[in-house]
């Protein structure tokens, strides 16, 4: 989140800068315009973020340490900007209330203080209703209650939202601020977010990483997961690393969800996904897609890649959160790599949920990994304290969060290593 605090101490820095030597000595009027000003640049420059982070640059995913990071930051940035929106709404509307109330009386204008200008009067109305349209934004995308193709294509409103709140932000900067730290950073933001909401809006985000693909081979297992093989061109498979995931688009109308690669078949030129049915369009799938079946992927995406070896380490799986570490037993078979100092629990509710079993047992006599299945209904939870953990233990986690949240009770939170994805 430091990114978020940079980003927020910048703005109110530029703002800062901008202030006139006597505002200490200024009334309520000149400190709401400020409180305008500062609500506004802040919540711009965090829509832009907003926007750039929305195009997935492999650059910014990389140094954040992954796209679940990514996400986060996302998230917490829109959070923040809405509440900037809101408070920029409610300092625009301060006056009027308060001359309604008795409370404030306001003097008469200044002659020539303001020359009619059409537009600015529909940059002002450009920012009323874009703030409505915001605020019912952001409540749908927090709530989660649209399927989520729907969703994916009310998103992109944002950009269009974000369009108008750059001419908004832009057309109304005073000429005396234009200038300044405070006018540069709002030309700066409503440009690069209005270049991103337009890349977003040609449909653009990815396509440097997407690559047309084939299913070659569906295969069902028990516990409703489905293995989709797909046949890629090779550039795919030389930036994939065991572990990653990608966006796979099956359907156009749907959009791309991300799923585990567990595996590469070099020879085939293919990678194989491995779908549980956990929401709405995953158990339809079945079904639905076929071999032979054109398909588009994207990515790889994601840093839980198989890490160097280095002495005693845990990997600790629950549910469909086994396979990342499948394919990082698949990885060390193919490198012809040995891993005795690592211990793989599988816990799941009961027997009939594991998945890729014989597999398993297979991929731990030729990788040294020990594995352990951890049967909730025999065993009870995995115990931490069964663990030898020391200052210099390693583990690694992917399952539901209510689990994480559990471990990172006895294991120190630099220890632990997993993405912020919730299974639902």
């Amino acid at each position: 989140m430091r990114y978020l605090f940079l980003l927020l101490l910048i703005s109110l820095s530029c703002w800062g800068l901008t202030l006139p030597l006597d505002a200490m000595q200024q009334g309520f009027l000149f400190w709401r315009n400020q409180g305008v000003q500062l609500t506004g640049i802040l919540a711009l420059a965090l829509m832009g973020a907003l926007m750039l982070m929305a195009t997935r640059p492999a650059w910014l995913e990389q140094r954040l340490g992954g796209l679940d990071h990514l996400y986060q930051l996302h998230k917490w940035s829109g959070i923040t900007a809405g509440s900037m929106v809101l408070l920029h709404w409610l300092l625009t509307k301060s006056p009027r209330w308060l001359v309604d109330w008795g409370l404030l009386e306001l003097g008469p204008r200044p002659a020539g203080a303001h020359v009619p200008d059409v537009w600015r009067g529909i940059a002002k109305e450009v920012g009323e209703y874009c703030f409505y349209a915001m605020i019912l934004f952001m409540i749908v995308s927090l709530v989660k209650v649209l399927p989520y193709g729907r969703f994916r294509q009310i998103h992109k409103v944002g950009a269009v939202l974000f369009l108008l709140a750059a001419f908004h932000s832009i057309y109304l900067l005073p000429d005396a601020t234009r200038w300044t730290p405070f006018g540069l950073l709002t030309l700066i933001a409503g440009v690069l977010g209005s270049l991103a909401a337009l890349w977003s809006l040609f449909g653009l985000i990815g396509r440097p990483r997407r690559y047309p693909g084939q299913i070659i081979e569906i295969r069902e297992h028990d516990g409703n997961v489905l293995e989709l093989e797909v046949v890629l061109p090779t550039d795919f498979q030389d930036e994939y690393l065991p572990g990653q995931f990608a966006l796979l688009t099956l359907h156009k109308e749907e959009g791309s969800h991300p799923f585990t690669i567990v595996r590469e078949d070099v020879q085939n030129g293919s990678i194989i996904f491995a779908i549980k049915a956990l929401g709405d369009y995953t158990r339809q799938l079945i079904g639905q897609v076929q071999e032979g079946d054109e398909v588009t992927v994207e990515g790889p995406y994601g840093r839980f890649v198989l890490p160097e070896s280095g002495g005693q380490e845990y990997w600790i799986a629950g549910g469909i959160g086994i396979t990342p570490f499948l394919a990082w037993l698949e990885g060390l078979v193919a490198e012809g790599y040995h891993r005795p100092g690592a211990h793989l629990y599988y816990c799941v509710n009961n027997r009939q949920e594991i998945l890729f079993a014989e597999r398993l047992q297979q991929l731990s006599k030729q990788t040294g990994v020990k594995v352990t299945i951890v049967d909730r209904e025999t065993d009870g939870f995995l115990d931490p304290s069964r663990l030898d953990i020391d200052e210099d233990t390693r583990l690694w986690f992917c399952g539901p969060k209510g689990m994480r949240d559990m471990l990172l009770k006895h294991v120190p939170a630099s220890q632990l290593h997993y993405e912020q994805f919730d299974f639902r």
